[in-house]
């Protein structure tokens, strides 16, 4: 169960992490890699396409059928978590974000 749960949650977590790098890659924009910096808006599209991949992978390798709930419940947890930090990722101080806003 263990192994079902944390690949679970690996696959929730890449597959939120790939999503706005394809995204902005298709927009034409480059989305901050990993590594540092910035890639062309074909390799954001590529990093994103290969997270989702990895994602199906672990969530296809894992025997999830013998426990479904909780390999439900570990992915819904990858992504939550993947997606609130990912929300803070461009906010450096409360004070910047609003004056940007306004």
């Amino acid at each position: 169960m263990t192994s079902v749960i944390i690949l679970a949650f690996l696959a929730g977590v890449l597959f939120v992490g790939g999503l706005p790098h394809f995204v902005k890659g298709v927009m034409g924009k480059s989305y901050m890699m990993p590594m540092g910096g910035k890639e062309s808006p074909m390799g954001s599209v590529f990093w994103g396409w290969l997270n989702w991949v990895v994602a199906v992978l672990l969530w296809h390798i894992a025997p999830m059928r013998a426990h479904p709930r909780a390999a439900f419940v570990a992915a819904a947890v990858g992504v939550l978590l993947a997606g609130l930090w990912m929300s803070t990722m461009g906010a450096k101080s409360p004070r910047r974000s609003h004056a940007k806003e306004a």
